[in-house]
């Protein structure tokens, strides 16, 4: 996809690149736009702050949003959603809502979860999501999932009461 051109694209979908920087502005705003799509906007976020705000404690919580985000089924979404961030750190100013929510929006909907139960709830929802995002590349090159469901086991115990 490093090669595809705005022209390109265009001739392959029948349209012309005229009218697909009208309404996207760049081919990079046009796959922007479409991995967003494909990935369901804030669809994952919105069922993980559901299932990390669910009776239990919150190493319970946190282990559960984790198989979630962890399914084998979404590994697809995995890859391209570090395809996507790859894109998005790459040239950080054309893509900050993108940054700010793969940042700064899950830290905060794991710190609202665990407000009021975990001491520095901050600190822990931002090594939280840390651990994610390592473990879904661990995920992606092909550890083993029994592996890598291991590991966030113990990390979630050495970070979480119970």
């Amino acid at each position: 996809m490093v090669d595809l051109s705005l022209s390109e694209l265009a001739r392959g979908i029948g349209s012309n690149n005229r009218m697909l920087l009208y309404h996207f502005g760049s081919l990079d705003a046009l796959v922007a736009a479409a991995v967003d799509e494909i990935l369901g906007g804030t669809s994952l976020l919105d069922r993980l702050g559901e299932i990390l705000t669910t009776e239990g404690k919150p190493a319970e919580r946190v282990s559960a949003a984790w198989r979630h985000i962890a399914d084998p089924a979404r590994l697809p979404h995995l890859q391209l959603f570090f395809a996507r961030f790859g894109m998005a750190a790459d040239v950080p100013g054309r893509h900050p809502e993108f940054l700010a929510q793969t940042g700064q929006r899950w830290a905060a909907v794991v710190t609202e979860a665990l407000q009021g139960e975990v001491a520095e709830a901050g600190d822990a929802a931002t090594a939280i999501v840390a651990l994610w995002r390592g473990l879904q590349m661990a995920l992606i090159c092909g550890t083993p999932p029994a592996e890598v469901d291991a590991a966030h086991e113990r990390a979630v115990a050495a970070l979480l009461p119970g």
